[in-house]
């Protein structure tokens, strides 16, 4: 008899393909898939690996940025510190100088103070001198005597202790 085949009907065929399939699939699972497997998870680890070294490069990055900026910062605020500090020495400077230039020109009037001095001083004395001579030539014509030098030098000076010449 012949056995009609439907659909439903179990052949041979079909017992010999479910034991390749299950023989192939077996031998997949052995030989194939494991080195797959291990390919791809080392894949994975070395992309992983990658973001995360890319992950501390950027915060690296991202720290020298802001260590760039406070340094920056610092240096203007030790730019203007040094700026300060050279205008408040150039203005110590100048006040020292005003100082020194007034103190050499109150020196200088001192200096000629005494000089004026000095030279009234040597003007009053001149004056003293003509004075005792004109007194001594007065007195002799008035006296029409010559009197001898000591006394003349006596009389001079007495006449001039009477007479102020500092004024």
């Amino acid at each position: 008899m012949i056995l009609a085949s439907s659909p439903l009907s179990l052949n041979l065929t079909f017992i010999v393909e479910i034991v390749v399939f299950l023989v192939l699939l077996w031998l997949l699972a052995r030989y194939v898939f494991p080195p797959l497997t291990r390919a791809l998870d080392a894949r994975q680890a070395l992309i992983a690996q990658s973001l995360q070294e890319a992950e501390r490069a950027r915060q690296e990055a991202e720290r020298a940025r802001v260590s760039e900026r406070q340094e920056m910062a610092e240096a203007r605020v030790k730019a203007q510190e040094i700026l300060d500090r050279a205008q408040q020495l150039g203005e110590q400077l100048r006040q020292e100088l005003r100082s020194r230039g007034e103190q050499e020109q109150q020196a200088m009037l001192e200096r000629a103070r005494a000089e004026l001095e000095r030279e009234r001083e040597q003007a009053v004395s001149e004056l003293r001198r003509q004075v005792a001579d004109l007194v001594l030539l007065a007195t002799t014509r008035v006296l029409q005597e010559e009197l001898d030098e000591a006394r003349q030098r006596q009389l001079v000076e007495r006449a001039l202790s009477e007479v102020d010449l500092s004024a």
